[in-house]
């Protein structure tokens, strides 16, 4: 009898948008068209370059990005904001594996029913005009962790209803601890109906230690994309780093990925 398949897990590199948070100096058009293609190089599968509904130059970045990387998906960030998904859609006209990346909170403890509503239906608006632009359409539940979980399964619902491929569960504020991540990956994926219809990625920030920890234990509940950064760089005190993710995957044999670690060297430091 052969062995079991190992499970494919996606590496999400937010270097050139999450990562840039923690530099003392935005990077340039160049230097981030450079960090792409030496991330394409590595076999690195999506690429998230900047915000550009937020910032002209992350949108400049994105298309020079979109243009010459050709094998890894290249990613854009967008708010639930329509002119800020439409801007990110432009950006990535050149490429032809393009996703868009909409980020909604769903942290909202003192919200209304009616509050809720109005949310659920940003989520449905914003992700079913993403899916008109491009196929590949990511959405992330910003500050999930720290969400009523009916509410966010609610949300994660209407998303994938309105045509998410990729859910992706952040702890925007790096504050949940091992047990109760678990908690909160077991809740979504035993109480969303519709949840196989998307892959699952999560997205953890470092504050309390425990990002690289989360984001392997998600695997556990079939969570197949990870989110994170060269050097764990990050907002406060950065993301999941991403040499210690494949590393730990690749030491699983039930896991695999297509990162090469080689090719990760001094040239990647920003200075």
């Amino acid at each position: 009898m052969s062995p079991d398949p190992k499970s494919q897990v996606t590496i999400f590199d937010t270097t050139l948008r999450d990562g840039e948070l923690a530099l003392p100096v935005k990077l340039s058009i160049q230097q981030k068209l450079q960090f792409a293609q030496q991330l394409e190089a590595m076999c690195v599968d999506v690429i998230e370059v900047g915000y550009p509904g937020a910032y002209r130059n992350d949108s400049d970045a994105l298309f020079m990005v979109s243009k010459r990387v050709k094998r890894a998906i290249v990613c854009g960030l967008a708010g639930s904001k329509l002119d800020e998904i439409a801007s990110v859609a432009i950006a990535l006209k050149p490429t032809l594996q393009g996703r868009i990346n909409i980020f909604t909170s769903t942290n909202s403890p003192d919200a209304s029913p009616l509050d809720q509503a109005q949310t659920l239906d940003i989520i449905r608006e914003s992700v079913s005009l993403a899916r008109n632009y491009r196929d590949d359409v990511q959405w992330t539940a910003f500050d999930a962790t720290r969400s009523q979980p009916d509410f966010l399964c609610r949300a994660i619902e209407t998303a994938v209803r309105s045509g998410a491929t990729t859910i992706s569960l952040a702890d925007s504020l790096g504050v949940a601890s091992p047990p109760t991540f678990a908690q909160l990956l077991e809740s979504v994926t035993n109480r969303v109906p519709n949840i196989e219809q998307a892959r699952i990625a999560v997205h953890c920030h470092d504050d309390l230690g425990f990002a690289l920890e989360n984001s392997l234990l998600a695997l556990e509940y079939g969570i197949r994309q990870i989110e994170c950064s060269v050097n764990g760089l990050g907002a406060r005190k950065g993301n999941a780093n991403l040499a210690n993710v494949v590393q730990a995957i690749q030491r699983d044999s039930h896991y695999t990925v297509n990162t090469d670690l080689t090719l990760l060297d001094r040239s990647f430091e920003f200075g």
